[in-house]
C-alpha cells in the first residue's frame, strides 16, 4: 500500500476523473499528458494522429525545442473538465445546481439518505459504483446528472418521502436530456445512463420507453472515452487504482447490459468481445481494492460470453433474413453449449465458494442468481432444439428438449420464490430479474396446449399451476411489492389473470384435474446455495407438488381494482415545473387484468405492463421461442387451442425489455 503522503499528494494532483492510468507498464511523465493519451482517439485513425502530433508539438514549445510555433497558443491542448476536476467544479458552478436541490424536493440530509439507500440496496444488484470514490460530494462535484439519478431512484424506497419518486425521475429525465444536449463527457455520464436505464419507471406503451436508447448513449460515451481500450498507463496510487477499477467495471457492466438487453429486445448487439471482455474471468480479483461484489460481475460476463457464442453457432445462415440456420442438428449444438453452461456453473459454485464470504448476505445474494441466471439461460437455449422439433412435428426422442425446459422454468421459478425473495434484496431488484421469472411461468403455460397432452403427465400440470401460485403469491408480498404500481405486483396481476385464463381453457379441454383441498399445502423446496441446478437427468415429473390454496387474493373473472399512486399535493408550493408520469397518473381508474378475449387485445391497455407487453405479442403464442425470439415461417395461429390477441401496427415486432446484471 501506499503511503498516507504519498495519497495525499496523489489527490492533490491527479487530474483525471476516472485515473486514466491503467493497466500497462508505461508511466507517463504527469497525470495531464496521461489524462490527454487516453482521451484522444487512437493514434491508427487521422484525427487521433492529428491529436497526437498536436499534443507533442506542444510539449516541444514547452521545453523551447520547437522556435518556429512560438508564438502558437498552447490552450488547445489542455485538459478538459471531463478530466480536470477542478475546472469541471467551477463549470457546475456556474451552470447551477440540479433541479431536485433548486426546488427544493430534497434536503442534504435528505441526499445523505438516498445515498445510503443506494449504496446498500440497491448497488448489491448493479455493482456500478465505488463509495470511496463516489461520496455524496464527489458525485456531485463530478456529474450532477448522477447526482440527480442516484437520489431519483433511491427516493422509490424512502418512505419519508416516497411521495417525490415520480417528481424526482421527472428532473432526472430532463438532466439526461441536458447531459446530452450540453455539458461535458465523462464516465460519471456514463453511469448516471445506466442507473436511468436500469431503474426506469415502466413505459405504458413500447414507443415511450427509453431504456435502450439510455444504454446506448451510455455505450457511446464510454466508447468516446476509450473505457474499451487498456489504459497505457501505470498506475502509482490507491486512488488512481479504485479510478481504473472504476473505468473497467463500467465498461464489463456496459457489455453485460448490452447483450442482454440486445437479445431481450431483439435487436443486434453492440459491443464485441474485446481484450478486456475475454480476460474478464478473473477481473474480480485483481486488485486488493476490488469490490466483494465484483465476482457476480465477472461470473455474468462468463455466462454472456458462452450465450453470445451459442447465439453466433445458431445464427449463422447468411441466406436467412433472420440469420437462423434451421439446417443446424439443435439436439447437438445445444447439447454441446450446455455441458459449457454445466462447467460454467461447476467452476463458478467453486469460486464463490472460495472467494467470497457468502456469510455476508450480499455476498449470498450475488451466489443465488448463479443458479437463477443460469437456468434461465438453459431454458432459451433449449427453446431453440423445442421449437425445431415442434416445427416438424414432435417425435418421442424429443421429450428431452421438453424436460430440459421443463427443468429450466422450474428451477427459475423455485430460485426466485424460495431464494431470491426472501434474501430481504428483491425490493429494490431492477425489473429484469423479475421478469425472467414471469417469462419462465409464460413458457410452462405453454406446455399446457392439447397437443403436448402425450408428453406432460397430469402431475406436471399441476404442479406448473402451483408454481405460478406460488411466485405470485411472493411478487405480490408486502416484503417484496412495495405499492400497486412497483413492477413486481403488476406482474402478479398480470400472471393471476393469464393463470385464470389458461386454467379455465385446460378445464375446459377436459385436461385439469380436480384440486386439492385449500389446506394442501407445497413442501419445503431446498434451492438453497446451488441446488437449484438442473444439469442432472432427473426426471422432471420424478416429484410433483401437492397443489397449494387456490385462493390468490386475486378475482376469477380476470377484473382488478387498484387505486391509484396519490402524490401528495403540497410537494412544492411554487408553480410546477414537471407533468406527473403517466405511471404514476393521481386518481388512475381501475384497470383490468390482461384478458385473451378482450377486442383487439386492449384488455391491459391502461397497464404500464413494461416487458410483459412481449406476451401479449401473437408471435410468442404460436410457437414454443422465448421472449425475445422468432421462429420464420412460424406456424398459423389457428393451430393452437388458444387465442392471443391482435396487436396494433405499432407492435409487430414485440420485444421484451429486461435489464440484469451479474
Amino acid at each position: 500500500d501506499d503511503s498516507e503522503g504519498e495519497q495525499e499528494g496523489a489527490d492533490q494532483n491527479d487530474r483525471t476523473e476516472r485515473g486514466s492510468v491503467g493497466g500497462g507498464a508505461e508511466d507517463l511523465d504527469g497525470p495531464s499528458q496521461g489524462a490527454d493519451a487516453q482521451a484522444l482517439p487512437d493514434v491508427t485513425v487521422p484525427i487521433g494522429l492529428l491529436a497526437r502530433l498536436s499534443l507533442n508539438t506542444t510539449r516541444a514549445k514547452k521545453s523551447g525545442k520547437d522556435k518556429a510555433g512560438a508564438d502558437a497558443d498552447d490552450d488547445n491542448v489542455v485538459c478538459g473538465p471531463a478530466y480536470d476536476l477542478s475546472l469541471r467544479a467551477s463549470l457546475i458552478d456556474n451552470h447551477g445546481p440540479p433541479e431536485i436541490l433548486v426546488h427544493g424536493l430534497v434536503t442534504p440530509e435528505d441526499v445523505d439518505k438516498l445515498f445510503e439507500i443506494f449504496y446498500t440496496k440497491l448497488n448489491v444488484h448493479v455493482t456500478l459504483l465505488d463509495r470511496e470514490i463516489h461520496t455524496v460530494q464527489s458525485t456531485f462535484a463530478r456529474c450532477p446528472f448522477l447526482f440527480t439519478v442516484v437520489c431519483a431512484i433511491a427516493s422509490r424506497y424512502y418512505q419519508a418521502k416516497s411521495e417525490i419518486y415520480p417528481i424526482a425521475m421527472h428532473f432526472a429525465r430532463r438532466a439526461a436530456a441536458d447531459g446530452l444536449l450540453n455539458g461535458w463527457k465523462s464516465v460519471e455520464l456514463s453511469q448516471a445512463y445506466i442507473l436511468l436505464s436500469t431503474y426506469a419507471v415502466p413505459a405504458r406503451r413500447w414507443e415511450e420507453d427509453r431504456s435502450w436508447l439510455y444504454i446506448g448513449l451510455a455505450i457511446r460515451v464510454a466508447t468516446d472515452l476509450n473505457l474499451h481500450q487498456v489504459s497505457p498507463i501505470k498506475p502509482k496510487t490507491d486512488r488512481q487504482r479504485r479510478e481504473v477499477l472504476n473505468k473497467e467495471r463500467t465498461w464489463l457492466i456496459l457489455h453485460n447490459l448490452d447483450r442482454s438487453m440486445a437479445t431481450q429486445f431483439g435487436k443486434p448487439s453492440t459491443i464485441r468481445e474485446d481484450y478486456i471482455i475475454r480476460n474478464s474471468a478473473d477481473w474480480y480479483k485483481r486488485s486488493h481494492l476490488n469490490h466483494p461484489w465484483d465476482t457476480g460481475l465477472s461470473s455474468y460476463t462468463q455466462l454472456l460470453r458462452i450465450m453470445a457464442h451459442f447465439h453466433e453457432e445458431i445464427y449463422s445462415d447468411p441466406s436467412s433474413p433472420t440469420g437462423l440456420n434451421q439446417h443446424l442438428d439443435f439436439r447437438e449444438v445445444t447439447l454441446r453449449h450446455d455441458a459449457d453452461l454445466n462447467r460454467y456453473f461447476e467452476e463458478w459454485t467453486g469460486r464463490f465458494e472460495r472467494d467470497t464470504n457468502l456469510d455476508d448476505p450480499a455476498c449470498a445474494f450475488r451466489a443465488s442468481l448463479l443458479p437463477f441466471l443460469t437456468n434461465y439461460s438453459r431454458l432459451v437455449m433449449y427453446s431453440f432444439g423445442f421449437q425445431q422439433a415442434y416445427k416438424r412435428g414432435v417425435r418421442p426422442e424429443d421429450q428431452l428438449f421438453l424436460d430440459k425446459c421443463f427443468e429450466s422454468a422450474k428451477s427459475v421459478i423455485l430460485c426466485m420464490v424460495d431464494v431470491l425473495c426472501p434474501s430481504g434484496y428483491m425490493r429494490y431488484s431492477p425489473d429484469g430479474h423479475f421478469v425472467f421469472a414471469s417469462f419462465a411461468s409464460a413458457f410452462l403455460l405453454k406446455l399446457m396446449r392439447p397437443e403436448f397432452k402425450n408428453l406432460i403427465s397430469q402431475e406436471q400440470e399441476t404442479e406448473i399451476f402451483d408454481l405460478i401460485r406460488r411466485l405470485i403469491e411472493a411478487l405480490k408480498s408486502p416484503e417484496i411489492a412495495i405499492d400497486d404500481r412497483h413492477t413486481p405486483k403488476l406482474h402478479a396481476r398480470f400472471l393471476a389473470g393469464l393463470l385464470t385464463k389458461i386454467r379455465r381453457d385446460t378445464a375446459t379441454s377436459g385436461r385439469l384435474q380436480p384440486q386439492p383441498p385449500p389446506s394442501s399445502q407445497p413442501p419445503e423446496v431446498n434451492t438453497g446455495g446451488f441446488a437449484a441446478q438442473p444439469g442432472s437427468s432427473t426426471s422432471a415429473s420424478s416429484q410433483p407438488y401437492p397443489s397449494a390454496s387456490s385462493s390468490t387474493g386475486f378475482q376469477d373473472h380476470g377484473h382488478l381494482m387498484t387505486g391509484g399512486h396519490t402524490l401528495a399535493n403540497d410537494v412544492m408550493n411554487t408553480e410546477p415545473v414537471y407533468q406527473t408520469d403517466t405511471a404514476y397518473t393521481v386518481g388512475a381508474a381501475p384497470m383490468e387484468v390482461f384478458d385473451f378475449n378482450a377486442p383487439n387485445g386492449h384488455g391491459y391497455a391502461e397497464e404500464t405492463l413494461g416487458a410483459l407487453i412481449a406476451l401479449q405479442s401473437p408471435a410468442y403464442w404460436r410457437d414454443m421461442m422465448m421472449p425475445g425470439y422468432s421462429w420464420p415461417e412460424s406456424p398459423p395461429l389457428t393451430d393452437f387451442g388458444l387465442n392471443p390477441p391482435a396487436l396494433d401496427n405499432g407492435f409487430n415486432a414485440m420485444q421484451a425489455e429486461v435489464r440484469l446484471f451479474g
